[in-house]
């Protein structure tokens, strides 16, 4: 095994990639093959853990050289790749209100609606996600009222105990699916 196949060096270098995804791709790919190249020297055909470890602490964390070659990007590369950062507790607002609307628009209706419009007035004011994920929550999040109307239609129709917690079951299912989609397909901090 040489010193980039170690298991420590590859988790290293891929944290590495996942961090410099600002970069445009022919920067990160460069800066990928010299930190391999510098790894292959010093860890060599290594396979002590203590050792390894120590050549990546001597080479510096992830976000140091993150941070260097960052800093060596024209300013206008930097902001036109990165995405605008949200602060985190917006985004996860955004993600508990669409989550909690469909509970709330089965307790309450008008406070349901209330919290459905102000979680989609915040997901579609966000730079945190791309316009496939913000279409894909709302269209989640909005089939609860739709599910809440019909419940109510189909229970003036004496609807049975099964089909009322199908309907109650989808009220709640839907909005929490958005909300954890939104969650997972949210950029990471850098």
């Amino acid at each position: 095994m040489t010193g980039t196949e170690h298991p420590l060096v590859t988790d290293y270098l891929a944290t590495i990639e996942r961090e410099a995804s600002f970069l445009p791709a022919g920067r990160r790919e460069e800066l990928l093959a010299d930190l391999r190249e510098h790894l292959a020297v010093a860890v060599g055909d290594e396979e002590d853990p203590e050792t390894v470890r120590t050549a990546l602490e001597r080479l510096g964390s992830p976000s140091a050289i993150v941070a260097a070659a960052r800093a060596e990007e024209p300013e206008t590369t930097t902001a036109a790749a990165a995405p605008k950062e949200q602060p985190r507790k917006r985004t996860l607002a955004t993600a508990i209100l669409l989550g909690v609307s469909g509970v709330a628009s089965l307790a309450a209706p008008l406070a349901g609606l209330i919290t459905l419009g102000a979680g989609l007035a915040l997901l579609w004011t966000s730079d945190a996600w791309g316009r496939r994920a913000k279409t894909t929550a709302t269209a989640l999040a909005l089939t609860t009222p739709v599910v809440a109307t019909l419940g109510a239609f189909l229970l003036a129709a004496r609807v049975g105990p099964t089909e009322l917690l199908a309907l109650l079951a989808l009220a709640i299912a839907l909005p929490a699916t958005a909300a954890t989609r939104l969650l997972r397909t949210q950029p990471k901090a850098a």
